[in-house]
């Protein structure tokens, strides 16, 4: 979870900074962060998934998701799920960001599935 944290903290403030001239090695080094994160995050399996929060929260459709999911295996991409949704325009980064806050929640409670805990997911609907 930590690392899904400082990936979307590390993304957020490549975009800060894109506005301004980011010398070539300081680029160089969000990427190889970046690249490493995402083989992480990639390689951890959350009792949660985010597609099925995003789904839950009224985000997106299963149609969105399947979409998103065929999109991210035919291309081989090496992106997370977020970040496909976000290319392909079916969810915004502040969409994204909250869905992750409602996941980590989730998994620090780790106690129930999310089926059996409508609150967080009812959250969401409401604060959209």
């Amino acid at each position: 979870m930590e690392a899904t944290v400082e990936f979307e903290r590390l993304v957020s403030m490549i975009r800060l900074e894109s506005s301004e001239a980011i010398p070539a090695f300081v680029q160089s080094g969000y990427e190889m962060r970046l690249a490493a994160l995402r083989e992480k995050i990639k390689n951890e399996r959350h009792p949660y998934p985010l597609g099925g929060i995003l789904v839950s929260v009224g985000a997106i459709t299963d149609r969105q998701l399947n979409q998103a999911l065929a999109s991210q295996g035919l291309s081989g991409s090496k992106k997370l799920l977020g970040e496909m949704l976000v290319e392909m325009n079916l969810v915004s980064r502040d969409k994204l960001t909250h869905a992750l806050t409602i996941q980590h929640a989730l998994a620090r409670r780790n106690d129930s599935p999310m089926q059996s805990s409508p609150s967080l997911a009812q959250q969401g609907k409401s604060e959209q």
